[in-house]
């Protein structure tokens, strides 16, 4: 499967959406033509579905600057066994929060499933897909924004052998989250790395050198300004605005 910047659009809408309480996220969904909708909520995650007759969406909330049981959540970096290999712990265990209803609200439906979400929603996104390739029923694809790396390299190589051609992990520019957990802590992404460089251009499956050194030249030339952190370009709006550019 190719990237499909029209996909891509709607699914960075449908990402934007897991931040409003259900009734919003129904209404937002209703406008984008997706009349089937389910709302999945627990103490850290917050999720949902919505389907027109030949596609299902799923979409998760990321993390919540007001929400303390979230941050925690995010800093459980101590990896875990889990499906197709180890992960972080505390994006797991968040996952496991709405995974049976999520499950049960999925079981049977033969249409497509396009699994999206920005931030910790995009770490949520990757696990989700490896527990449904773990069943037999893996998604049709994968489009993530400003995600973090969600496991070690046992897992990576084992989801990409499974999804990988069908997994889109977008990064704008310098966006911080997207580094972490560390390399160096074992942490690996999988899935295509679709890359907005500084000036905005976009590269479809940007490889590692190319934005390793796009970022380590933006860190330098900010060096001493809270530019060099990259909080600006994680936020959601500023994906929209990447997206809506294609």
């Amino acid at each position: 499967m190719s990237f499909d910047p029209t996909l891509a659009k709607l699914t960075v809408t449908l990402s934007r959406l897991a931040y409003r309480d259900g009734p919003a996220a129904q209404a937002g969904t209703t406008d984008e033509g997706l009349d089937e909708f389910r709302f999945f909520t627990a103490s850290s995650t917050q999720a949902f579905t919505a389907a027109d007759p030949t596609t299902r969406f799923l979409a998760f909330r990321g993390t919540e600057s007001t929400n303390p049981v979230d941050w925690a959540r995010d800093a459980q970096f101590k990896p875990r066994p889990a499906a197709l290999g180890k992960v972080h712990s505390g994006f797991d265990a968040a996952l496991d929060e709405v995974w049976p209803d999520v499950v049960t609200e999925l079981a049977g439906d033969a249409r497509p499933l396009i699994i999206t979400g920005h931030s910790l929603g995009g770490g949520l996104s990757i696990m989700a897909a490896a527990r449904l390739v773990e069943a037999g029923t893996p998604p049709a694809a994968v489009y993530v924004f400003g995600c973090p790396r969600t496991g070690l390299g046992d897992f990576r190589d084992a989801y990409d052998a499974a999804l990988r051609e069908v997994t889109f992990r977008i990064i704008n520019h310098i966006d911080l989250v997207t580094r972490v957990p560390l390399l160096a802590q074992g942490y690996r992404a999988p899935g295509r790395r679709m890359y907005f460089d500084a000036s905005q251009t976009f590269h479809a499956d940007a490889g590692a050198w190319h934005v390793a050194k796009d970022d380590v030249a933006y860190r330098l030339r900010h060096f001493g300004s809270i530019k060099s952190l990259g909080l600006s370009t994680h936020e959601i709006s500023a994906y929209i605005k990447r997206i809506d550019s294609l």
